[in-house]
């Protein structure tokens, strides 16, 4: 049980290198908050949703950029609720920031993806390699992932956000563990591996 208690802490420490971890703006699982906020929760299961999209359904042989159209709509109402918020037109709910911030991630590892495909030192990196676009052409309309596959990811984020909706606030210590782990491999794997296997392929 210590050695539990000691992860959860390990993983609010990786989280707040990333998220303000506000009580009153955290979904509390499994008799614990979770090591980042609602908006945040979401954004690092949306980008792991994302690249799950990526494996399954892109063209592997298509050029083009990621839809835009239905990329930009799923990233704009967390654009919106954010700088509403901030600037004091309204205050934002939990639900609205788990659920923007789920489209948000789902949208951007696609264009996170194709972005870094752009660049090519980042072919040198084992962990791209697989998923990276065999060749980019932004003004190329055959979308790499079309507008299909990225609206099964917001039925997707539609159906996660139900589920962590439903077990938000339940005191089953297992709910924390199903949703903190993929949270803090995200983290991880975006401020910590990602930028480091860059650096590495820069200088290689």
């Amino acid at each position: 049980m210590q050695l539990l208690k000691e992860i959860i802490q390990l993983f609010n420490f990786i989280g707040s290198l990333v998220c303000h971890q506000r009580p009153e703006r955290t979904l509390w699982v499994g008799g614990y908050y979770l090591p980042v906020c609602a908006r945040d929760t979401g954004v690092c299961l949306g980008l792991l949703l994302g690249y799950t999209l990526l494996f399954f359904l892109r063209k592997k042989k298509a050029k083009g950029p990621p839809n835009l159209f239905v990329t930009l709509a799923m990233m704009a109402p967390l654009l919106i609720d954010s700088i509403s918020q901030t600037i004091g037109l309204r205050e934002s709910t939990n639900d609205i920031r788990l659920l923007t911030g789920l489209l948000f991630g789902t949208a951007l590892a696609p264009l996170l993806i194709y972005t870094l495909s752009i660049v090519t030192f980042t072919r040198k990196i084992p962990l791209l390699k697989s998923i990276l676009v065999e060749k980019v052409a932004v003004d190329d309309k055959n979308s790499w992932l079309n507008a299909r596959a990225l609206c099964i990811g917001v039925i997707l984020a539609g159906i996660l956000f139900f589920t962590i909706k439903s077990i938000s606030g339940s005191a089953f210590f297992l709910f924390y563990w199903v949703l903190s782990i993929p949270i803090i491999t995200a983290v991880i794997l975006h401020i910590f591996v990602l930028p480091i296997l860059l650096l590495i392929a820069v200088f290689k």
